[in-house]
């Protein structure tokens, strides 16, 4: 990896952790410069549209580390119910990890961006990957109608992750673990 690669991961990661926990306005782009040791033209050699353009890539890098834990769920086999168990256990120890100081790392960007923004609209696409991720696991299991299952697992999901962030505990995503256990059986 060339030194122009190591200078921009470091700000992709930064951003992407940071923005995790304050959304995109809680930071700014002298705090990412400052953390990734980083100078000022470099931010806009590597990313010319500016702070847009760094969320972007550090929203699709972090979301990119959610598709790896889907894909890692998936590969050690099983149904679905064992495969959707292991990868709520897998974020829930990535939370418990963070001290609870993160959860999904698209809902506090989601959360801080309007829908129809260009940033809001790489929320909207990279959770109908997730959706349609989960749908292709549950269709390959034989359960009816995948594409609504699938967005009733990821809301169960997401519920557990946002109020395990809030009550700083697992708690709540060991209930949606049962609750997408149940949603499975009745499918």
């Amino acid at each position: 990896m060339s030194k122009g690669e190591r200078t921009r991961r470091k700000m992709i990661d930064y951003t992407a952790g940071i923005m995790e926990e304050h959304g995109p306005s809680g930071f700014g782009i002298t705090e990412v410069l400052r953390a990734s040791e980083t100078p000022r033209g470099s931010l806009y050699f590597h990313f010319p549209g500016g702070k847009d353009e760094l969320v972007e890539a550090a929203l699709r890098h972090a979301a990119g580390q959610v598709e790896q834990s889907i894909a890692a769920a998936v590969a050690e086999g099983g149904g679905a119910a064992a495969v959707l168990g292991r990868l709520i256990d897998a974020l829930a120890r990535r939370q418990a990890d963070a001290d609870f100081l993160r959860g999904c790392p698209v809902a506090s960007v989601a959360l801080d961006s309007a829908a129809e923004s260009p940033i809001g609209q790489v929320c909207a696409e990279l959770y109908a990957s997730w959706e349609a991720a989960l749908a292709e696991l549950l269709r390959a299991g034989g359960h009816r109608d995948p594409g609504a299952l699938a967005t009733q697992v990821l809301a169960v999901v997401e519920g557990g992750l946002l109020l395990g962030r809030v009550r700083r505990s697992r708690a709540p995503m060991d209930a949606a673990a049962g609750a997408v256990r149940t949603l499975l059986e009745r499918a």
